[in-house]
């Protein structure tokens, strides 16, 4: 007998019999995102594979550049072809390019697509495809002329010789059997799987208020802005994020409820794991974008788009849509938020085209564009308005009101010196006292103890929320609404803080006592009082414009009439506010034992030496002249020169819409001139006509009824015009007004929107996902429409976007 032990057989596996014939395969996929600004191109970009995407927002619309749905992994094309089957065919309503064919020129035509609702158009490259076979199309077909090379040659589309119906084809074709499977993805009821599966309708029940459960809690935390997840979301965490723990609280309001969620419910349909979150949350962010776009209609519209940089340092682009809704309302709606890679105009016109066109939203149809002044903005040559401009030349362009004023009164504060040195010793006083939580409390305790005194004398009037401790407040460097109130602020707790001040002088460490020593030096000197109480007086009046300017409802015209009565209010104050403002300083420094100087005596520059005076004045003509009037006329001068837009035609022709002190500033002429010359394009021969003999009716109309006597602005007048069903007999006025409303004022809603980014995207949740995101604002910004989606519609759509475990319906 041998002693060998016998050797081991070499077991094998199944895949050793085969040979890898595509190491490709496995190969990362790219995602490509080509500008569809244009349809026009000399190359043809060409598909690439993308990713396989969860959301209905990723996926390409356009058909001459998305991949075949052949070429996603196998797992993955049942979830796209439903998700495509969700969107539709791509059907946009443009001006369609000509081409050259023969000795014609010829195009695609819109009623085509009514007589052939199965077919696409590629913007990109000016061809149609047939939708439901490019949903079932596989890699060996032969019929690639309406599947990947698309088709273009419009004069073979009417007559005899009619290509789309060959395409058609008998009821064997293959395009018959594609629409046959659309139809069943279409509606789920018809599909074998659902005919064979038999279910109770109490499953069924309890599927749906399952689902209705966790719809509810992706509502909620959408709307006010907090997080899904928790960080331990195991069964037995006593805090396993705000999602669960609200299905938990649902739960315990309801028995129904608890029956059928969280541990009761069947472990492959929970539905509160974090892709089910973003699903529900995704179908509501497109629901709410659809009634937005609903609302908009066939209206024109303008654009208000800013960047700014989120927790996790990436540039975001807001875009908001201001129109004029059916009620005859000002809407300013957000709409969406991009991440860009940069922000030349040409990224952001990219960019925005594409929501733009996803959304059926006609560039043709823009009236206006909003935004800040920043070069990439306001480019006469290369910038976004001048990029839109080139597409739609109606589409006017207007710097941002808000933006205006924020940079006149910072050049105000730089060209002023004593106005500047002013700021500065704000911003030091501010910083130390507020600095410290220590110093922080002591000032509130020693105003807490000068309102009880005030009361008991007294001085002080008591109420609900009145007399309540308040502190400094900080200036922002972009905020200059925040300016104001730091110096109210200052001045409010002047004594409070002179108090503070000298116990750490007195009492305070010694290493901060020589700085207390000089803060107070600073704050009790009379250049600092004098220029804190004038600052006070001129921004009172500014105030009033930065918050009238942030308003959605404003109307271009009444926002340049705020502007002028800004001016004259300044006017005023420089012409008669002197000895007012003498009197107010002079009671101020008495209460607060400050050394006001001798008014008349001479004033003596720099630190006094003869050789520093320039020339002989007295104290009061340096404050008056050198301060005083030098501020109010520098910040008159500001405005003026950034408000320069009183002197264009768009305005004063604007400004016969005027309904203010009886229509007196209407006039026929100046209407027929404004839609003539600004918007030839919405009014046709025969409509302008119309809007001559309309003209005349409605002057004498407007002055006899006292529905339209008290009238304040154009947007107030449109609302009446609703109201009172008067648009109906003056279509071509309303038309006309609906346009200048459309004219943007400020951008102040997109600086809301980035307010809100802040709250949703913070510094524990730096990692959220841009769709994320934009679900999450669009949600929580437009509340009114995120609480009118019907919970049976998200089911619908959520049963139809994917393979589901349990039954619906």
């Amino acid at each position: 007998m041998s002693n060998h032990e016998p050797k081991a057989k070499r077991s094998k596996f199944i895949d050793s019999w085969f040979k890898r014939t595509n190491v490709e395969s496995s190969s990362s996929y790219v995602v490509s995102e080509p500008s569809i600004s244009s349809p026009n191109i000399d190359v043809e970009p060409q598909p690439s594979i993308p990713e396989p995407q969860n959301n209905i927002n990723a996926l390409e619309r356009d058909p001459g550049l998305r991949c075949a749905i052949w070429k996603y992994p196998v797992n993955e094309r049942d979830s796209i072809r439903k998700t495509y089957v969700l969107l539709g065919p791509f059907q946009p309503e443009l001006e369609f390019p000509f081409t050259e064919q023969g000795s014609q020129q010829r195009r695609f035509q819109f009623s085509w697509f009514k007589d052939n609702p199965w077919l696409e158009y590629s913007i990109a490259l000016d061809r149609v495809y047939c939708f439901p076979c490019f949903l079932f199309d596989t890699e060996d077909s032969q019929h690639t002329a309406f599947t990947v090379d698309g088709f273009k040659a419009w004069k073979r589309v009417c007559g005899s010789d009619n290509v789309l119906m060959k395409h058609v084809g008998g009821l064997n074709s293959p395009h018959h059997a594609a629409m046959q499977k659309w139809d069943l993805l279409r509606n789920p009821t018809k599909q074998i799987e659902t005919i064979f599966q038999s279910k109770s309708s109490k499953d069924i029940e309890d599927n749906r208020l399952r689902l209705k459960a966790s719809i509810e809690s992706v509502r909620l935390l959408a709307n006010q802005g907090a997080a899904f997840r928790g960080h331990d979301e195991t069964e037995n965490s006593l805090n396993a994020g705000y999602f669960r723990e609200v299905i938990k609280s649902f739960s315990r309001m309801s028995i129904e409820v608890e029956r059928v969620v969280l541990g009761n419910a069947p472990g492959n349909a929970k539905y509160i794991s974090p892709s089910i979150q973003k699903q529900l949350l995704n179908i509501l962010g497109n629901k709410v974008r659809n009634k937005i776009r609903e609302e908009v209609g066939d209206s024109k519209y303008c654009i208000l788009v800013d960047e700014a940089v989120d927790i996790s340092s990436k540039e975001q682009m807001a875009i908001i849509l201001r129109f004029v809704d059916c009620q005859g309302i000002i809407r300013e709606r957000f709409f969406k938020i991009v991440s860009v890679p940069n922000t030349t105009s040409q990224t952001l016109k990219d960019e925005i085209s594409k929501v733009l066109t996803m959304y059926n939203l006609q560039v043709r149809n823009m009236r206006g564009q909003g935004y800040d002044g920043a070069s990439n903005m306001r480019g006469i040559y290369n910038g976004l308005q001048a990029l839109f401009l080139e597409e739609c030349p109606y589409a006017y362009y207007v710097h941002c009101f808000a933006h205006r004023l924020q940079l006149s009164l910072n050049a105000t504060a730089k060209g002023v010196p004593e106005i500047w040195q002013l700021f500065s010793s704000l911003s030091l006083i501010v910083n130390f006292v507020d600095s410290s939580a220590k110093r922080h409390s002591a000032l509130k305790v020693v105003r807490k103890e000068e309102i009880a005194d005030l009361v008991a004398c007294g001085q002080l009037q008591t109420g609900t929320g009145a007399n309540q401790v308040c502190t400094l407040q900080r200036a922002a460097a972009t905020r200059w609404s925040s300016h104001f109130r730091s110096i109210k602020s200052l001045i409010e707790l002047f004594s409070s803080t002179k108090k503070t001040l000298n116990y750490m002088i007195e009492q305070g460490p010694k290493e901060l006592q020589g700085e207390a020593v000089a803060v107070l030096k600073a704050m009790m000197s009379f250049d600092f009082v004098f220029c804190l109480l004038l600052m006070h007086k001129l921004m009172k009046i500014t105030e009033v414009l930065c918050q009238t300017l942030q308003r959605k409802s404003l109307d271009f015209v009444h926002a340049m009439k705020f502007v002028g009565h800004t001016k004259s209010f300044l006017q005023e104050m420089r012409e008669e506010g002197w000895d007012d403002l003498v009197r107010n300083v002079e009671t101020f420094c008495e209460k607060h034992d400050i050394d006001m100087p001798d008014m008349n005596a001479r004033y003596k520059d720099g630190t006094g030496r003869r050789c520093q005076q320039r020339d002989f004045i007295t104290v009061e003509h340096h404050y008056h002249i050198d301060v005083f009037n030098a501020l109010v006329d520098f910040q008159l001068s500001e405005l003026n020169r950034r408000f320069s837009d009183q002197t264009s035609e768009l305005l004063i022709l604007s400004s016969t819409l005027d309904p203010r002190d009886n229509f007196s500033n209407f006039k026929t002429e100046g209407a027929c001139n404004l839609a003539k010359k600004y918007y030839p394009e919405d009014f046709v021969d025969s409509e302008m006509f119309a809007l001559e003999l309309e003209c005349a009716y409605y002057e004498k109309d407007m002055r006899s009824d006292p529905k339209f006597q008290n009238l304040e602005s154009i947007s107030d007048l449109c609302r009446m015009l609703v109201q009172s069903r008067k648009s109906e007999f003056f279509p071509m006025l309303y038309r006309l007004i609906c346009l200048v409303l459309t004219i943007p004022v400020s951008t102040a809603t997109t600086e809301r929107a980035f307010s809100a980014m802040n709250i949703i995207k913070n510094k524990l949740r730096n990692k959220m996902e841009d769709e994320f995101l934009g679900d999450c604002m669009v949600l929580h910004i437009e509340k009114e429409y995120a609480e009118s989606i019907d919970n049976e519609s998200v089911i619908k759509e959520f049963e139809a976007c994917g393979t589901r475990r349990v039954r619906f319906s």
